[in-house]
């Protein structure tokens, strides 16, 4: 089930994140950080374990960033980042000043069934390079940069949010 982080997550937060973070796959964050910042992570609980984490980061210029999405690796394969994604940009559609959500990610088959397009870095808020500044590719960076326009799913005329089905299909809730 996938459910707003608290206070008492930060540790299995961040053991995944340095479990990711060790080769380069995922900006390293402090326990201190994830702590200050506990109201943007979702994580995704299987029998009282944290085994999938996530983060949406609002703010810049109408922008939502998806980033520190991991997977414990004993869980891999069984839909979990696919559901934290779809929770994301639910959860973003929701808001009112949000319009485009963006990652930079390694999983780009996966975002793509989401409807996310490559786009140039240099695309991206100045702000997103601030946290550049701390990763170990920053000067080679092999991410790959992707968005998604969320203008076109709020303009359905909707009684409830719409649900991205793993196609980038648009279904009914």
């Amino acid at each position: 089930m996938i459910r707003e982080a608290k206070l008492e997550d930060a540790q299995a937060i961040q053991n995944l994140i340095c479990f990711y973070s060790e080769d380069g796959k995922m900006l390293f964050r402090t326990l201190a950080e994830i702590e200050e910042n506990i109201a943007d992570f979702l994580v995704y609980e299987k029998s009282n374990e944290v085994i999938g984490i996530c983060s949406l980061k609002f703010g810049w210029d109408r922008l939502v960033e998806i980033r520190s999405l991991g997977v414990d690796p004993r869980f891999h394969r069984q839909g979990i980042a696919t559901k934290m994604i779809q929770d994301s940009v639910e959860r973003a559609l929701l808001n009112e000043n949000c319009d485009t959500a963006f990652v930079l990610t390694y999983a780009v088959e996966l975002f793509t069934k989401f409807g996310f397009q490559i786009v140039d870095k240099m695309e991206l808020p100045q702000k997103v390079w601030n946290d550049c500044q701390a990763c170990l590719h920053k000067d080679n960076c092999d991410e790959t940069a992707m968005s998604l326009s969320l203008l076109p799913l709020k303009k359905l005329p909707l009684k409830n949010p719409p649900v991205l089905k793993d196609s980038g299909e648009v279904l009914y809730s």
